[in-house]
């Protein structure tokens, strides 16, 4: 318990701190400093490709760690989604979608990244381990800069509308550990655990890898990356028509990550709720992660 509030208070003053400075700072510093975040993510899933290299090229334990890192975050998908399905939206612009080439594309660096970190542990046995460091190093650069980029937004008047797809988000991902518990070996306590990066795998993966174990931190990150994944998917096919479900299965990507989809492919109404849904799961996610690793 102790090592979990250590962990959630470090986060937090990561956060605060690039807060500080970002208010501190001129716009157009601030905008270099957000514009590195794309990078920087890469870099740290690199890392933890390089973490989980062992556990997840370890025949066996690698293809468990996919199949129920697809099942969990195929149930979350499911839950989030049957809880914001609405009437369909009207379509106010029928603009041409882009290829869904381009939509993954994000996600395909990502692939690379995290894969060739994988690659070059496994082959050379190297880890970042022996030089004393870890995901984790690049992880509180990555909040720092996502501190800056807190700066920038605002809210107008929040409706119980809007205040609708966070809860939904966090009551399916509930929903979906509990199934999860019943069809595998994880307790629900576990299965809370292991889905509770919301969305964020830049996060879950280290964070839970540092608490819990690298098994456990690579079925976390491979869950919160194939919920991105699915969640591109729907923005790609039903995002006009369930803008909501959209909003709400992106979890805490819908500010960051997944925002250009939500732009592209629903109506402008809904960027605000996607911001507000986005920035209130991104705050969570590490309290979440500290709580549901505490009582495991």
């Amino acid at each position: 318990m102790q090592h979990a509030l250590t962990a959630i208070i470090t986060l937090f003053a990561t956060l605060a701190l690039g807060w500080l400075v970002g208010s501190q700072c001129s716009l157009t510093l601030r905008h270099k400093v957000v514009k590195s975040l794309g990078i920087i993510v890469l870099l740290l899933l690199f890392s933890m490709g390089m973490d989980f290299a062992q556990v997840l090229t370890h025949g066996e334990m690698g293809s468990a760690i996919i199949l129920h890192a697809l099942l969990l975050s195929g149930l979350i998908t499911l839950f989030t989604g049957a809880l914001l399905i609405r009437k369909p939206a009207a379509i106010h612009h029928d603009s041409p979608l882009p290829s869904l080439l381009s939509a993954f594309s994000g996600c395909l660096k990502a692939i690379v990244a995290f894969i060739a970190g994988v690659t070059l542990s496994y082959y050379s046995h190297f880890s970042l381990n022996s030089l004393g460091l870890s995901s984790n190093s690049v992880l509180y650069v990555m909040l720092f800069c996502v501190g800056v980029d807190l700066v920038g937004f605002r809210f107008g008047r929040v409706t119980r509308q809007c205040a609708s797809v966070p809860v939904a988000a966090i009551l399916g991902y509930i929903l979906a550990a509990g199934i999860f518990s019943l069809l595998t070996s994880f307790s629900w306590r576990q299965s809370l655990m292991l889905g509770s990066g919301l969305g964020w795998f830049s996060l879950s993966g280290p964070m839970i890898h540092q608490l819990a174990g690298a098994q456990m931190g690579a079925i976390a990150f491979m869950t919160d990356f194939l919920r991105e994944l699915l969640s591109i998917v729907f923005l790609y096919f039903l995002g006009r028509r369930q803008p909501l479900a959209a909003v709400g299965l992106s979890g805490a990507a819908a500010m960051d990550s997944a925002l250009p989809f939500i732009k592209q492919n629903c109506d402008a109404y809904y960027i605000p709720y996607a911001i507000f849904s986005g920035l209130l799961l991104t705050l969570a996610a590490p309290f979440l992660i500290s709580l549901t690793v505490a009582l495991c």
